[in-house]
């Protein structure tokens, strides 16, 4: 391990008392004392000090003014830069418009470009987001049932396709089976969405996150994509501003733009994203390429330590993703419920996972639970002594 592992990422880096005080959904501020939260996919790590020196710097200027609908032109020209850099793809700043969190865009774009009535074709499982945001515009989902290793089956996919269907999500890498798309994959989406007319909503929130030797291969880079991919981007997981709630939309074209700002009601002030949020965001492209490296290679190590521990506990079974910082064993030859087995561990281990509901990733969830590996090797280490000394099967 480098030394810029050992001194970013070691546990003398968590501030406990401030993450009791401030980590909320479903983390450490709303657990019982002493409960280790393998929860939501925040990382328990400081933001790079980059982040707070520019928000310190912007502050000293005195005033904190309405920014423009689509974003700052800084934040807009360093998102289109830092894409077009990582991804090999161009994409110009005019394309782009700051939402506050991918989240909030997810929702943002399913009311724009659906109808009541349209049907959304999203995987099973992935991350409710996706219903959600076609609920919220009065649309429907059709699930696709991935194989237990994140495979599609084309023409089960295509049989979904109906004439209510307008939208194909993409969740690129994957949660929460952390599969990291393949090229080909994503050029069979883009082919299914040209034969029927379909939108495709990318959501690339984890594209910083994909282990060695892979890489991230955005919907964008498929030739013929940028016509009809509505693509979605944030920070939360690569530079831990869950809490800024900063991501950005980018769409087919300047007109496609002016279109959603006027639609989403970002123009009337009624959506948009913090003027403090964007300069965050900047400073995380532009200045913390170093610190996000030494994140992923930790996790990677994180991820190697937990599929090896996972293995050893009697029903599960795992293979190591490609991507994103969760796992997501199947358990269901231990006998339990994830409910159940979430429950116990909470109660017995106080260690906290997230139940493979239905309710957070659809019915092809059934029968997992979901870690996040975003914190210290101390912190996951001791979480896995406490969960083998309490496995009940």
């Amino acid at each position: 391990m480098s030394d810029f592992l050992k001194n970013e990422f070691c546990a003398t880096e968590i501030n406990q008392q401030v993450l009791n005080q401030r980590a909320y959904n479903q983390r450490w501020a709303e657990l019982p004392d002493g409960t280790i939260p393998l929860t939501a996919a925040d990382p328990d790590f400081p933001v790079p000090g980059p982040i707070y020196e520019s928000l310190m710097e912007y502050l000293q200027g005195g005033y904190l003014s309405y920014g423009p609908p689509a974003g700052l032109p800084e934040f807009r020209e360093a998102a289109a830069n830092r894409f077009s850099l990582r991804d090999g793809t161009e994409l110009s700043a005019d394309r782009i418009v700051a939402i506050d969190s991918a989240a909030s865009g997810m929702v943002a774009l399913a009311r724009v470009y659906l109808d009541v009535g349209d049907e959304m074709l999203i995987f099973d499982p992935v991350d409710f987001l996706f219903s959600h945001g076609a609920e919220k515009a009065g649309a429907k989902t059709a699930r696709f049932k991935l194989s237990a290793n994140g495979e599609i089956d084309w023409d089960a996919f295509e049989s979904l396709i109906s004439p209510r269907t307008k939208m194909i999500g993409v969740c690129q890498p994957h949660n929460p089976l952390g599969r990291n798309l393949t090229k080909s994959e994503l050029q069979r989406i883009l082919e299914l969405a040209q034969k029927y007319d379909l939108w495709i909503l990318a959501d690339e929130i984890w594209s910083d996150i994909v282990f060695r030797p892979g890489r991230h291969i955005s919907m964008l880079s498929i030739e013929g994509a940028a016509e009809r991919t509505l693509l979605l981007q944030g920070t939360s997981k690569s530079f831990g501003l869950a809490g800024a709630r900063i991501g950005f939309v980018a769409l087919p074209d300047a007109q496609h733009v002016a279109d959603f700002l006027e639609r989403s009601g970002a123009v009337y002030t009624s959506l948009g994203a913090s003027t403090l949020s964007q300069i965050a965001a900047i400073a995380a492209w532009d200045r913390c390429s170093q610190w996000l490296a030494g994140f992923v290679d930790h996790l990677q190590l994180q991820r190697d330590f937990a599929c090896d521990r996972l293995k050893g506990l009697a029903g599960v079974s795992i293979s190591k993703p490609d991507a994103t910082f969760v796992l997501f064993p199947d358990i269901s030859n231990t006998g339990w419920t994830a409910e159940a087995l979430s429950d116990h561990l909470k109660h017995q281990a106080k260690v906290a996972v997230v139940p493979g509901s239905e309710r957070w990733f659809g019915p092809g969830a059934i029968g997992h639970i979901r870690l996040s590996l975003a914190t210290t090797r101390d912190i996951l280490s001791e979480a896995f002594d406490r969960i083998e000394s309490n496995w009940p099967v």
